[in-house]
């Protein structure tokens, strides 16, 4: 089984208002760049969570309109997503959808919005993700992706 593992990465400020107002957060880009070169946490946290008979790869997606080719030759797609790349996020998500693979969709936003969220993907994760990736991965691999996992609700068993 082969698993995808994409962030979204990069600092978009997209507030039109706001720019025309002239408030451009001085300094803020520039910090953020450095925030956004750091790998995502999380999801390299859910590749040493996955079963080692399982190929996992990380990748870093900074915007996708220039992404003519989906990265490919998954059998499970993971997407995470802050609330200023979610679109690009969902847009991600239902490509991988409707090329029949399943994707899933976790981070801060969908935590918050998770029934906007399952519009676009096969699956959400709700909370942190490290509770329940034990679960998403054995429930795929029986052909029983459940629509939302949560954290929340999780029983912690990280060792099955």
């Amino acid at each position: 089984m082969r698993i995808g593992l994409i962030a979204m990465s990069g600092i978009r400020v997209r507030d039109a208002e706001l720019l025309r107002l002239g408030l451009t957060l001085p300094g803020f880009v520039e910090r953020s760049k450095i925030i956004a070169s750091l790998p995502s946490l999380g999801l390299l946290t859910l590749a040493g969570q996955t079963p080692p008979d399982c190929d996992v790869e990380y990748i870093e997606v900074e915007g996708i309109a220039g992404l003519a080719e989906l990265p490919n030759g998954f059998d499970l797609v993971g997407i995470s997503s802050y609330s200023a790349q979610i679109d690009e996020a969902y847009e991600l998500a239902a490509r991988y959808k409707a090329k029949g693979i399943p994707s899933v969709l976790g981070g801060p936003h969908v935590t918050s919005l998770p029934d906007e969220a399952s519009a676009y993907c096969s699956s959400v994760v709700v909370g942190e993700g490290e509770a329940c990736w034990s679960d998403l991965v054995r429930d795929f691999r029986r052909g029983r992706l459940a629509e939302r996992y949560d954290s929340a609700s999780a029983d912690y068993d990280l060792a099955e």
